[in-house]
């Protein structure tokens, strides 16, 4: 089972197209793509990861730019880790 499946509605042929709709594209953009996460993991009463978090950011990044962005996610989760999940801070 490949680990890195992507959305077949996604055409990576039209970069500026897929930024405007996948915040995991836009660069600077890391920190609302967790929270995000954060208040989905918390809308579907689970614990939200580091590994979760990331996974996730993996499979909505182009494979051939994922190793640029890891970093800057890395950073987002580490940036925002202890930020509450209580609704009124997302």
């Amino acid at each position: 089972m490949d680990a890195n499946n992507f959305k077949k509605s996604q055409d990576f042929s039209n970069v500026e197209r897929n930024k405007e709709h996948n915040p995991a594209l836009k660069s600077g953009d890391h920190d609302e793509y967790l929270k995000a996460y954060k208040r989905e993991m918390r809308d579907t009463k689970q614990n939200a990861t580091q590994e979760g978090f990331m996974a996730r950011a993996k499979n909505e990044c182009p494979p051939d730019d994922w190793d640029n962005k890891q970093k800057e996610y890395d950073d987002a989760w580490e940036n925002n880790k202890n930020s509450p999940q209580d609704e009124d801070d997302l």
